[in-house]
């Protein structure tokens, strides 16, 4: 590439740069999209995370287990629960 076309290209980046920073309304949008954009690709990043989790722990029988120890749990909150009244 010759010097000229870097120059030309070089200032083409700064003129649209300018543009976009001195133009508040420009500016104030490409934050909200960019930031838009970020939250949904973490909520999907963190739906299929937590998709995975429930498959592996299906998968496994783990969830037999946790519903055993939730019941276990509850029975044991109802007995002392009588106890106190």
């Amino acid at each position: 590439m010759k010097i000229e076309d870097q120059n030309k290209t070089l200032e083409r980046l700064v003129e649209a740069i300018n543009l976009s920073y001195n133009s508040p309304g420009r500016l104030f949008w490409r934050g909200f999209l960019w930031g838009l954009g970020r939250g949904i690709g973490n909520l999907i990043g963190w739906l299929l995370l937590l998709a995975i989790l429930i498959y592996l722990i299906q998968v496994t029988g783990l969830d037999e287990i946790f519903k055993n120890l939730v019941e276990t749990l509850k029975d044991v909150s109802n007995s002392v629960n009588s106890l106190r009244r």
